[in-house]
């Protein structure tokens, strides 16, 4: 199983669009069929609003994340141009010429066995010649920190912790995604964190990103979500 979270800016005049297709979508009598043609076992997309424009935040997990990007190409089911009609109109990406996204995760966090509980994600850019610093938080957080990231996490009931750097043509950008009980609240309880590794980790990460992580971030908000409950073709 593989997962992915990678950013999709707004055009300006189309924030509104991402939840209106979402709502569509969830709707749609034919999604079953086009997760399972994807390999999709789950899809949760967040928006947030942000100094440069609104910016949406997809998670996904798959069976094949290549496949899941290939399916929504070429797919001819009315939810697959739906879709990509949204991405070209909200997001200004024709999905016949863009490239799918890669990412490189850097953080990774999952407690085994426990529930799914509701979302977050989002996406910042990350500052000129910062990718490498996220690199070395990565390495920290797997090695010699990894105590401490995980101590982090149990504090703040977080059940699931991922993060990617994603390139695209605006530079580099780092997309997070973490499943908690009550994620706006854990969003607060993380920026008033005061432990040694969770100051240490806001240093580094505000710094990568050139944010304050003491404040919490801007509202995010839940767009759409769906998990497969059909077998794949």
């Amino acid at each position: 199983m593989g997962s992915l979270a990678f950013p999709s800016p707004v055009l300006p005049g189309k924030e509104a669009a991402p939840a209106e297709v979402g709502a569509k979508l969830a709707e749609h009598p034919g999604l079953q069929d086009f997760l399972a043609n994807g390999t999709l076992s789950l899809v949760r997309v967040y928006q947030m609003t942000t100094p440069m424009g609104d910016v949406v935040t997809t998670y996904q997990e798959a069976d094949s994340i290549e496949r899941s990007f290939q399916s929504q190409i070429e797919d001819p089911s009315e939810v697959a141009q739906l879709l990509r009609e949204h991405i070209k109109n909200a997001h200004g990406i024709d999905l016949a010429e863009a490239s799918a996204p890669e990412g490189e995760q850097w953080l990774e966090y999952s407690e085994p066995g426990g529930p799914r509980h509701p979302g977050l994600g989002f996406s910042v850019p990350i500052q000129p010649g910062k990718t490498d610093l996220l690199r070395a938080l990565s390495g920290e957080t797997s090695g010699a920190q990894k105590e401490g990231w995980e101590a982090l996490n149990r504090d703040l009931g977080v059940t699931l912790h991922r993060a990617y750097i994603i390139a695209t043509p605006m530079g580099d950008f780092a997309s997070v995604y973490f499943e908690a009980p009550d994620p706006a609240e854990t969003n607060r309880q993380f920026a008033a964190h005061a432990s040694e590794f969770a100051t240490y980790f806001k240093s580094q990460a505000g710094e990568a990103f050139g944010i304050d992580f003491s404040d919490p971030l801007p509202p995010v908000t839940t767009v759409f979500e769906a998990v497969r409950t059909k077998e794949t073709a």
